[in-house]
């Protein structure tokens, strides 16, 4: 398996939900150089994108602001990992796919107004869709909160975007707000189901797939106290 933007608190996770999960001969991140290497993290390994290992599963992680003081670690413990931008995106999943790669998942923010339109529901751009038409069995895109961009625009797009943003205010239940750890865990879960096709998910809808997850974890508890 494969994470491509192993950088910031949502790699961090990431990469610690894959590696405790279990169940992939091995997890690579891709490399910020050329470098290929162990890590010291059993399990765990370096690759650059131009000599990636044969793959089972890719999850790209789209960096929104890479100028943002948290877009990295603050003790550069994921130095050594390439942080990924939207230009980048396209080429890392066709390697990766090249690699023998068949289900992919990216993450792909998209801030608070946004998420309550319907045009999070679909592939975004040109980039999403030329990702979507890469021969994998399942791609499944992940739409988190990210802090939205400063108002710019027109002054039509300007207003619709603040009224956006009151209506937000309005409804703060309706869309919740997860920490990175509950998002990596919905992550690994989607590249870990048969599911084919392409499926896109809102905030709302990760959190919901996490309550389900939630709901299956504490089902297996159950079990196993009754067991013993």
């Amino acid at each position: 398996m494969l994470i491509a933007g192993a950088v910031g608190r949502l790699g961090d996770a990431l990469l610690a939900e894959a590696l405790s999960r279990g169940g992939y001969d091995e997890v690579v991140a891709l490399a910020d150089g050329d470098a290929t290497m162990s890590l010291g993290v059993r399990g765990l390994a370096l690759a650059p994108i131009e000599n990636l290992p044969p793959l089972e599963a890719v999850c790209i992680v789209q960096t929104v602001n890479p100028q943002a003081p948290d877009a990295r670690s603050f003790y550069g413990r994921d130095a050594p990992f390439a942080m990924i931008t939207r230009d980048s995106m396209l080429s890392i999943a066709t390697a990766a796919c090249a690699a023998g790669a068949h289900r992919l998942l990216l993450v792909d923010p998209l801030p608070l107004w946004q998420q309550l339109s319907q045009f999070h529901q679909g592939l975004s751009d040109h980039t999403e869709l030329k990702i979507a038409g890469l021969p994998f069995t399942g791609v499944t895109v992940l739409r988190p909160l990210t802090q939205g961009d400063p108002v710019v625009g027109s002054w039509l797009q300007r207003i619709a975007q603040i009224y956006l943003s009151l209506q937000f205010m309005m409804m703060p239940r309706s869309i919740p707000t997860l920490t990175a750890a509950q998002v990596a865990r919905v992550a690994i879960d989607a590249l870990r189901t048969d599911e084919s096709g392409i499926r896109v998910l809102g905030a709302a809808q990760i959190g919901d797939r996490m309550k389900q997850h939630a709901v299956k974890q504490a089902s297996a508890v159950s079990q196993q106290t009754d067991q013993t």
